[in-house]
């Protein structure tokens, strides 16, 4: 099924959120016709992307 089997995503990790907070995140995927799990899975993996983008200097103050 898959090219490289180390693609498929089959490693849950459990988030939990409020009612209000879930509420927003189904109002947000609904609007743009994504899954709720998506929705929120692709600005952690972007997120993770910057950071190791980030150079080693920029976290001395």
């Amino acid at each position: 099924m898959y090219a490289d089997p180390s693609n498929l995503r089959d490693n849950p990790i459990k988030v939990r959120f409020n009612d209000t907070e879930k509420a927003l995140i189904d109002a947000a995927a609904n609007f743009n016709g994504r899954q709720p799990a998506v929705f929120v899975r692709d600005p952690v993996l972007a997120g993770l992307a910057a950071l190791e983008q980030r150079s080693p200097d920029s976290d001395v103050a």
